[in-house]
């Protein structure tokens, strides 16, 4: 090979990689309890996973594609709900009437024509439920996550309220 091509390569490579862990970052500081795992088990070189108690556990990769899953379990039903309906707005997901915390346990989807992105939030009968997501952009599942920290601890909202006034 060439080296101006070999170069060139190297550094999309090294673009690539401050790609993920910038990423990675933007995963963390939407959900902090979310910490790196040194042991990817699957498809994606970056996986951030975490268990809270009262916030269930879960697990975020992303892909080389740039793209996120997410895979969170036991997280309260009121946290999913007041969330998602916060993202996608008020009966947005298949499945839903109207805001997710009065459609009561089932499965709601959606599935984003553009992106191919594809939503499953589950809400449980014991008031723990279920969220996982496909192939997300980043920017986006950084927002559905930051909109989980802020709704599994309302006054970290009031402490960013006060620091804007």
């Amino acid at each position: 090979m060439r080296p101006d091509v070999t170069d060139a390569i190297e550094e999309w490579e090294r673009a690539w990689k401050d790609t993920e862990e910038a990423a990675a970052a933007a995963m963390r500081a939407a959900f902090p309890p979310l910490d790196d795992d040194p042991t990817p088990a699957y498809c994606c070189d970056v996986m951030l996973t975490y268990e809270q108690p009262g916030l269930g556990s879960g697990k975020v990769c992303i892909d080389n594609e740039g793209r996120s899953t997410i895979e969170f379990d036991g997280i309260p039903n009121d946290v999913i709900a007041q969330a998602i309906d916060e993202v996608f707005g008020i009966a947005w997901l298949d499945n839903a009437d109207g805001p997710l915390d009065q459609c009561g346990p089932g499965t709601y989807y959606y599935d984003e024509e553009t992106t191919g992105a594809e939503f499953e939030i589950t809400l449980g009968e014991q008031d723990d439920g279920k969220l996982h997501m496909s192939y997300v952009r980043i920017p986006d599942a950084a927002t559905i996550l930051d909109a989980l920290t802020r709704a599994a601890d309302p006054a970290s909202e009031d402490e960013l309220a006060g620091a804007a006034t």
